[in-house]
This record gives C-alpha cells, structure tokens and sequence, in this order.
C-alpha cells in the first residue's frame, strides 16, 4: 500500500494539483490529508472540492478550518476587523456545502495497514510533548536558513540532529505505541524514526505555503507500507512555480479585499521563510506604541501597522 501524506494546502490550488498528479505519476493508492485546506490563497473551494471529490483519501480538520467555524451564524455587518479580513473573504468563497463538509471532519484518524498503525493528527503537540513546535517550527527554519542554509534538505538534516539530541523528545516519543505518526502544522518537512526503530514521525510538510526554505518547490510525501509490516518513507519535493501563483493572488480579489495578508503570504511563497509570525509579533509592539489595545486589530491600525513594518523590519 502506498499513501501520499499532504498537509497545509491553505487554498493553493496550483500547488495541490501539482502534488496530486506527481503521487499519482509515483503509484500512489491512497490520499492521507492533515488539514489547513483554506486561508491565504484565492482558491479555498476548489481546493475543497479537489480533496472532496478524491475517491480513496482519509481527511482530517486542521486548526485553521476554526477560523470559519467561528464566523458561523455570525451578522457579516460586524465583519469589520482589519486582521480577520482573509478571514471573512474565505468564509464569503466557500460554498454552504463544502464548509458543512469540512467542519464535519475528524480531528484525527487511525488507520491500520499489514499490522502497522497510522495516527493522523494536524498538530504533533498532544503526542511528541510540544519538542517539535519548540525545535522546528518556521521562526527557527527562518533562522537556520540565516546561518547559509538554503534549502530544505538542509533542513531535514538540522531537524534529525536537533531531535536527536533532545531528550525530552526521546522519551516522549519512547512512551508512544509502535507505529508511523503523520501530522503537518508547522509547515516544514521532516522525518525521523524513533530510536528503537519501531515508530516513524513524519511531516511531509506545507503543501500550498512551504516555510522551510525549499524555495521553487513544494512538498509532500510518500508513504509505503510492505506486506510484511514493514515501512518506507519518502520526503518530496517537486517544482513549483511560487512567482506564478504570486502573480495570481495579486490578481485575485483576495489581494483587493485582504491585501496586508495576501501580500506577507506573498513574501512567504517568494522565499520558502517564515514572515507572518515576524509581522504579527512586529503588529503587537505597533499597536501598544500607539496605544491600541484591540485584538483582532482594526483596519486602521493593521495597514498603517503593515506600511510601518515594511519600512523598519529587516529580515
């Protein structure tokens, strides 16, 4: 049996039919899917309709797909903060149908194939003790790429050496059952076996909005699993072309009616790098300088904080 693992999709049509027809170029029989399929590109329901309409995939929800729920049955006259507004141009582009579907999915799967046990979660926290979000996650991808590390193989490299030396992972991930452990969320791709070999972590990484410095491509992963119970896995990467889908945000409503998100996206697509935990972290010192203690924040201050950023930040 072999699976195609994809995670984060975030409403990157492009990059998801790219990645669909590769893992089906490479024999792949099953679809496992990690959640975050809308938000921060213009193409949320065709992404869901793609997924929707797979004929032999496992979908789970993912934390962003919260962002819709809470505007359910909500008046859209208060729709009127300047941070949500990919939020509520979202929610506005995904038909009744397929936000039903999607808020209806589990939070996690678990899928026995020859005896081997698959656990599908968006999320590693509830399992690997938080270690991969404090080690791995885009801020720290954004600085190791800053030491001259260019490109996400180098990444996976830095993610084995840093796991492997971190205890509190080892035994966080020592007390776990056997088995392969697939989960997505931080937008970097990594692999690693537990240290008796008897269990795999797996994230196969952000398909429609890579922060791990892989830029001019997209990731995904394979997944086989033998007969015998025994696993292989495979970590992929495959050109895409990030200016084109840039050009296409610019150029979609999203950008007119979300545009300081659509454009830090932009920046993300362009370099493969972390930029909207520096913007949001830049936008609270902003907001108290001025005295603003509206959370989400308002239209005002979110462009003028976006138009002060651009000119004091430097990556």
């Amino acid at each position: 049996m072999k699976y195609a693992v994809l995670s984060d999709i975030h409403g990157n049509l492009p990059a998801l039919e790219a990645v669909l027809r590769d893992a089906r170029s490479r024999g792949a029989d099953h679809f496992l899917l990690l959640g975050d399929y809308c938000l921060s590109n213009p193409w949320p329901d065709r992404c869901l309709d793609t997924i929707f309409s797979l004929p032999d995939a496992t979908v789970i929800r993912g934390n962003e797909e919260n962002y819709l729920e809470n505007l359910q049955g909500k008046d859209p006259a208060l729709w009127t903060d300047g941070q949500m507004q990919i939020s509520y141009w979202t929610y506005r582009h995904v038909s009744d149908e397929n936000r039903r579907t999607l808020l209806a999915l589990p939070w996690q799967a678990r899928l026995t194939c020859h005896g081997a046990s698959l656990t599908l979660v968006h999320d590693s926290t509830a399992f690997l003790a938080g270690r991969e979000r404090a080690c791995l996650d885009p801020v720290r991808a954004w600085l190791h790429r800053r030491t001259g590390a260019e490109t996400a193989v180098s990444f996976q490299h830095y993610a084995e050496a840093v796991l492997a030396r971190d205890e509190a992972f080892l035994q966080a991930a020592d007390a776990l059952e056997d088995g392969i452990y697939l989960f997505g969320h931080t937008h970097c791709q990594w692999q690693l076996p537990s240290r008796d070999g008897r269990k795999l972590f797996l994230n196969p990484g952000s398909c429609g909005l890579p922060l791990d410095g892989g830029a001019g491509t997209t990731p995904y992963a394979l997944l086989e699993i033998r007969p015998d119970g025994t696993w292989h896995a495979e970590s992929i990467r495959i050109p895409f072309d990030r200016a084109a889908a840039c050009r296409a945000i610019r150029e979609s409503s999203q950008f007119t009616e979300a545009h300081v998100w659509s454009q830090v996206v932009c920046r993300e697509l362009e370099t493969g790098l972390e930029h909207m935990t520096f913007f949001l972290q830049f936008m609270d010192a902003y907001a108290r300088r001025i005295g603003d203690d509206r959370r989400p924040y308002a239209v005002d201050t979110w462009e003028n904080g976006w138009r002060q950023w651009l000119s004091e930040w430097k990556p």
